[in-house]
């Protein structure tokens, strides 16, 4: 705590050579870091919204998605990632976790060709 009571978090990427880190990896620590902050304000009983919306998860590995799924799944969050479905591992490529598809024949707000 500094002198006025106040906490403080200090956040820091494991890997210090920051270079290197893959794009599955950085899409990783940036879930996490939004699941980790829904969870703080909810300790803290500050509002924020349970709606996670996230681009880019087709490049994080399988066994990152399954653990993010588990925990957001436990824990009452709703994450939501557009991810092509042949990248999606298989346990998570089931019809009750698809909330909506999109193809080139069905787009979103059927605007465009």
């Amino acid at each position: 705590m500094n002198r006025k009571g106040q906490r403080l978090y200090k956040f820091s990427v494991f890997d210090t050579d920051i270079a290197n880190l893959s794009s599955g990896k950085k899409q990783g620590e940036i879930s996490c870091f939004d699941i980790a902050y829904t969870l703080f304000a909810d300790e803290e009983n500050i509002p924020c919204l349970h709606f996670l919306l996230n681009d880019k998860k087709e490049l994080m590995h399988d066994n990152q998605l399954l653990k993010i799924a588990q925990l957001v799944n436990s824990k009452g969050i709703q994450f939501v990632a557009s991810i092509l479905k042949d990248k999606l591992p298989k346990e998570l490529n089931r019809e009750e976790f698809f909330v909506v598809k999109l193809s080139q024949g069905d787009k979103l707000f059927r605007i465009g060709d």
